[in-house]
């Protein structure tokens, strides 16, 4: 009977052998909140300088600055001669919140014993990240990624807002929440 069945069992082998494998699609592996150390350190390098622009947005008190208007429905041009705009912050920044802004742009990226600031980013980068994840699947995306949070971040398109300085004041604003969020995240020992 084993006789029989071995010429079956070997042609079998042979027929299983020769078959092409299914091809599964592969794409890049995707890049998480741990990623590398030389990962996050990019990162870094270009997200903090952000908050720059936010820390002035921050800063409680009156500001004026050159306002604009748009362009007029009759000539499609420009006919505001004079334009300002007025803007007090009316919401206080915790204090601590601005401490630890100082300290992430203070912060030399890589350097030895800087743990603090370190844990600080990831923790703002991790609070960036949720709040990505949540816009884009707003648009049908998916989870954003290290890359997808410095890429939003970094790039002020029609996804902010129609004006160029709407775009900045809005990005600027998820910024400064989600550094809040970390701040208020973190132990008292960390900060």
């Amino acid at each position: 009977m084993l006789r029989r069945l071995l010429p079956l069992v070997v042609f079998a082998c042979v027929v299983a052998a020769a078959a092409p494998a299914p091809v599964l699609a592969q794409s890049p592996a995707p890049i998480v909140i741990g990623a590398t150390v030389a990962q996050r350190q990019e990162a870094a390098r270009a997200m903090v300088p952000l908050l720059g622009s936010v820390k002035a947005h921050a800063q409680p008190g009156t500001s004026v600055t050159s306002g604009g208007a748009p362009n007029s429905p009759f000539t499609g041009t420009q006919t505001t001669l004079f334009s300002f705009t007025l803007s007090r912050r009316s919401v206080p920044v915790d204090p601590r919140v601005v401490t630890a802004m100082n300290r992430l742009l203070d912060w030399n990226v890589g350097a030895a014993g800087r743990d603090q600031e370190a844990r600080l980013f990831d923790q703002w980068l991790m609070e960036l990240q949720s709040r990505s994840t949540a816009a884009m699947s707003l648009t049908g995306g998916g989870v954003c990624d290290l890359n997808c949070v410095v890429t939003r971040m970094t790039t002020l398109n029609e996804t902010w807002g129609p004006t160029a300085r709407g775009r900045a004041d809005a990005r600027d604003e998820v910024l400064l929440d989600a550094l809040t969020a970390a701040v208020l995240a973190t132990r008292p020992d960390h900060r």
